[in-house]
């Protein structure tokens, strides 16, 4: 079993060194066979765009430190959110190091610093990844149903009418608050601490998508802000299929192909190619950000207090424990 779980490994470590060389030379030779349209394009990002950009990835980052901050508190580590900031900070930045799980490898150390056993590393890690990853998925498909439901009526063939829209928004709706219902009541039997309510769980779901897309959308000047739903719920979509992809490092080529596709009626494809690089550019200025705020917080966040360790009915400190984990984004 564990031969063959390293053969797996060592394969699907393969496959994305390999995706990731198609996808570099890909996009060189692109941007090559379009350097002027590009140029051009870059010429015409204005700074105040590229600094609003950020300041709203940087709110809506915020916001997935929140869930961090609720995720822990479950299993009794109350720490307050300036210090969850630079948790978070400090090790995302590991998914820039060759492998994809450092960063995941950074936070599980730094839980089991803070005597948090395996069982509740991984109940943490659930919360925080179903919850940023649902709401992802369940915003992306509301804000196109409101904004370009033809693009999944097309898809599916069906004729479009506003019955089936609306039946639609509420299907999602639903699904994704029963999903969280239920993930609550079942993790809330394992916790320490009771999980946040599902209302909650959703109002931070949407606000820090509808942030994170905005962060997207007002890189585009002349765009009608009645495309704004579009843009916010397909740059939502492009993240979860890309977070879903483990076969493409942080979702590289992946994210950028969904986008083009869903915004191949608004805008050409060099130009949805050159502000989704630009916008990977600023995801990266955001999360050295917050990195630089954990580097200031590195003592205080990794060293153990052994006064403040939670301990749960099934702690169990023997490092022989191990955590299954798939690459996050």
């Amino acid at each position: 079993m564990i031969k063959n779980d390293n053969v797996k490994n060592r394969f699907l470590s393969v496959v994305k060194w390999l995706w990731l060389l198609l996808v570099i030379a890909g996009a060189i030779y692109y941007f090559y066979d379009h350097q002027e349209e590009i140029t051009r394009l870059i010429s015409e990002l204005s700074p105040l765009r590229i600094a609003s950009s950020l300041g709203l990835l940087l709110l809506g980052k915020a916001l997935i430190v929140l869930l961090v901050q609720f995720s822990i508190k479950t299993e009794g580590w109350d720490q307050n959110f300036s210090r969850t900031i630079g948790l978070y900070g400090i090790t995302s930045m590991g998914k820039y190091i060759p492998g994809g799980v450092w960063h995941f490898v950074g936070r599980i150390s730094a839980y089991r610093l803070k005597g948090l056993n395996a069982k509740q590393i991984t109940r943490v890690l659930i919360l925080e990844n179903y919850w940023l990853l649902s709401s992802a998925i369940a915003f992306g498909l509301l804000a196109i149903i409101a904004g370009r439901f033809n693009l999944i009526t097309d898809l599916l063939n069906i004729p479009a009418t506003s019955l089936l829209q609306i039946g639609l928004a509420v299907i999602v709706i639903v699904t994704w608050a029963v999903s969280l219902f239920f993930l609550k009541s079942w993790m809330g039997r394992r916790t320490l601490k009771p999980l946040p309510s599902v209302p909650l769980i959703m109002v931070v779901g949407v606000s820090l998508w509808s942030l994170i897309g905005a962060s997207f959308f007002v890189m585009f000047s002349n765009t009608d802000l009645s495309t704004a739903p579009l843009f916010g719920g397909g740059y939502a979509i492009s993240w979860a299929i890309g977070y879903l992809a483990v076969f493409a490092p942080g979702g590289l080529g992946v994210r950028e192909a969904v986008l083009a596709w869903l915004f191949a009626s608004v805008a050409p494809v060099e130009f949805i190619a050159v502000y989704a690089a630009m916008n990977r550019i600023i995801w990266l200025v955001a999360e050295l950000f917050y990195g630089l705020i954990g580097l200031v917080q590195k003592q205080e966040i990794l060293v153990g207090n052994a006064e403040n360790k939670p301990r749960g009915d099934d702690v169990d400190d023997s490092p022989s424990h191990e955590i299954e984990i798939d690459e996050a984004r």
